[in-house]
């Protein structure tokens, strides 16, 4: 079931939220100032979601890699070392991002 809580109900009720997260009987969108700033889920919902990031960012990067190798055709061998190098940059830039959504 999903709840609603403001962040002060929160600080009143933080052992009763946890409990009820934590046996699976909720999850819970905190909202401060009326707008949602973070979400309280079990652990198991926070891997799952960990673990659908992960695949995201091997796919972005599994895209990026077939980008390259479509490119790298036409591409001289020291161009080919740019692109790998942006390649890689993007990469990590998706993945910090991903890391920053927390």
């Amino acid at each position: 079931m999903l709840k609603v809580i403001s962040s002060s109900d929160l600080r009143a009720q933080v052992r009763q939220v946890l409990n009820e997260v934590g046996y699976g009987r909720a999850q819970y969108v905190v909202e401060k100032f009326g707008e949602p700033t973070a979400a309280i889920v079990s652990m198991e919902d926070f891997r799952l979601l960990q673990a659908v990031r992960e695949q995201q960012a091997t796919a972005s990067f599994q895209d990026i890699v077939a980008r390259i190798r479509a490119r790298s055709r036409q591409q001289a061998p020291d161009e080919l070392d740019t692109l790998i190098e942006e390649a890689r940059a993007e990469f990590y830039q998706l993945r910090g991002s991903q890391a920053d959504a927390h």
